[in-house]
């Protein structure tokens, strides 16, 4: 079974910027990539990646109807290892993956389709 050491392992093994928090917490950010403060988090038995992106729209807002549409599409057709997602007051692109059999191309892969999605979808959703 893998543990968090192996996921710092990956991370090291691609060049990917972190910060180790502890307790299986790893922050990166890479501005190159799109990816600003994305947590993952080593939950046994899988491992959670997070990534804060937008502010969730006031009910009654101009475009928030056409904005959470135009989520739902990307989730379906948009997005290969992940989601978009709304938790509380914010939209997250978040993804998870089975510890046990983790290899480093999972890990990469999840993190490449997070930082296309940060950098691709987010702006442009942003400009709306």
């Amino acid at each position: 079974m893998r543990t968090e050491q192996d996921v710092e392992a990956y991370l090291k093994e691609f060049g990917i910027p972190y910060q180790g928090l502890g307790d299986g917490l790893f922050v990166v950010t890479d501005d190159a990539s799109g990816l600003h403060n994305l947590a993952i988090k080593v939950e046994s038995p899988v491992v959670v990646f997070r990534m804060r992106v937008l502010d969730v729209p006031h009910p009654g807002s101009a475009g928030r109807e056409d904005l959470f549409e135009q989520l739902l599409r990307l989730n379906g057709s948009g997005l290969l290892h992940s989601a978009f997602c709304l938790q509380n007051d914010g939209i997250y692109l978040t993804a998870a993956l089975p510890l046990d059999n983790l290899d480093a191309n999972e890990l990469q892969a999840v993190v490449d389709d997070l930082g296309i999605a940060a950098s691709q979808h987010v702006a442009r959703l942003r400009g709306n």
